[in-house]
Order: C-alpha cells, then structure tokens, then sequence
C-alpha cells in the first residue's frame, strides 16, 4: 500500500485546483462584463444623445462641455471594448471560434485599427506609420482580426516609451503577413511564449494596468484561421509581433476532401491509416516485447 501511494503523482491536485481557478476566473470575468455592460450601454445612448444635440446646435455649446464630450466618448469607449474582450476571452476554446468568414482587406483593416487605437491615445497619432503593398485581400472573419490588430497596435502604443511604431501588411501567393513593430522596453526571452496565455503579463500590473487578454485574443483569432503568431524581442530594444495569415480557409475546413485524399483514390490505393497517439504507440511497443520474450 505504500509502495502504491509513493507512486501517485503528486501534482495532480495542484493541476485540479490550477483547472478549478481558471473556470471560477472566466466565470467572474463574464458576470463582471454582463453587470458593467448593462449600465454602461444606457451611458453610450445617453453619450450618443448628447453630441447629436451638441451637433446640431454647435454655437450653443461650450467648448468646455465639447471637451468633456470628447473625454466620456473616449473613456466609455474604451469600458466597452474591455467587456468585449471579458466575453471573448471566454470564447476561446477552438469549437466556438470558427471564423465567419468574408472577403476582407487586411490593409485597409489594419488602417481602421490604428485609428481605433489613436483614438484612445490621441499622442501616438503621429506615432505610427503604416507600410502596406496595396490592397491585401483574404477570406478571414473582419471582427477576429479587427481586435487582432487593435490589441496587437495599443500593445505597441503602450510598450513602445513614445517611440516610433511601424506597421506592416504584405502578401505572398498563398499567405498575409502583418508586422507592429515598436522600439520600447522589449520583452524578456523568458516571457515571450507565455504572454500569449490568459491573464499572463510580462510587466507589473499596479505600472500598466489590464487584464492582460489582448496578446490571448490576437493568439486565438491567428490560431482560428489557421495561422499563427510569434514575437521577436530584447529587453530594451523593442519588440516585433508577426501574424501570418492563410488568404482562403483550407481544403478541409470547406468540408472538402483533402488533394493528398483525392489523389490516393484515384490511383487506388488504400486510404492511409490514422496516427495513433503516442500512448498507444508505448503500449503498442511494450505489447510486442513482451511477445517477443
């Protein structure tokens, strides 16, 4: 008995309760964003109320009550794509993030991003400069790339120390690629992979602030349409992050057949058989060895 009890692992209770936090954390974050979207929709109507009355009658407006316009917009603004971001981080999981896809323009996305981003951080207007080689077009869900590239750009707005960011989309026949690029306090390389985790951050909070979602849901959209996202970085000398981006879904995620499955019954050969697991191929293994005694 205990031989049998030195032999349990004793890691699987810790993994439970690491398993148990992460679903009571999600579970808060999505009844946090339903309590503060609710009154904070009446607050944008309220808002949307205003500057249309403000619009009409400009000369009756003082500049202070403009001003002060312009801060709620912003702000508010910005509470609503936290809870966005609150529920998206909670639709993660690979089964609920198909893309809807349509035919996009990854430049011109990428243009309205940055100004999104500008508009929350009006200094780094002259900040960021876009390169890209003409349109770009693919079949990729505009919602899941939009926050993508706003997260990917306030991201560098926030870590870059006001300097200049770049921002770069190009094409080769089969793929997009979009680079931000900025020249702040890098990243350490021991950080790097696991800043695409939930809730992850490589910098203090109580400095920066955030739930550290966005570098997660620019992850999972890059993962969901087949690509894939990495980041090349040192402290102190800024920071690249690159998403590569198929232009049309693949083969097999249209429903179709595979061409490595079309050629195969054409030639008529038999259909190759499934991978199996790399426990089953152990179990496999000790199978036939012990056979062979």
């Amino acid at each position: 008995m205990t031989a049998l009890c030195d032999n349990l692992d004793d890691r699987v209770p810790a993994l439970s309760f690491r398993d148990d936090a992460a679903r009571l954390r999600e579970d808060f974050l999505v009844l946090a964003a339903h309590e503060i979207r609710t009154p904070l929709t009446s607050l944008l109507l309220q808002l949307q109320l205003m500057k249309r009355m403000t619009e009409r009658e400009p000369e009756k407006t003082p500049a202070w009550a403009a001003a002060m316009l312009a801060v709620f917009d912003r702000q508010l603004g910005r509470l609503a794509r936290l809870c966005d971001d609150m529920f998206e981080a909670r639709r993660a999981e690979p089964p609920q993030r198909a893309p809807a896809r349509q035919r996009v323009d990854l430049a011109a996305l990428v243009r309205e991003a940055v100004a999104a981003a500008v508009a929350h951080r009006p200094a780094a207007r002259g900040a960021i400069a876009v390169a890209a080689e003409g349109a770009v077009i693919g079949r990729w869900d505009r919602s899941q790339l939009e926050r993508m590239a706003f997260h990917l750009i306030k991201n560098a707005i926030l870590f870059g120390e006001d300097k200049p960011i770049s921002v770069e989309v190009r094409a080769t026949r089969l793929w997009a690629r979009l680079i931000v690029r900025d020249h702040g306090m890098g990243i350490a390389r021991e950080d790097q992979e696991r800043i695409f985790a939930p809730f992850e951050r490589a910098v203090p909070v109580e400095r920066f602030g955030g739930l550290g979602l966005g570098l997660y849901i620019a992850h999972a959209a890059a993962r969901a349409h087949g690509g894939a996202i990495r980041v090349e970085s040192e402290l102190g000398r800024g920071a690249a992050f690159i998403v590569d981006l198929p232009l049309a879904p693949r083969p097999t995620e249209r429903g179709l057949p595979a061409r490595r499955g079309r050629l195969t019954s054409r030639r008529g050969l038999a259909p190759r058989a499934p991978e199996l697991p790399r426990a089953a191929h152990l179990k496999l293994a000790h199978h036939r060895l012990q056979r062979s005694h």
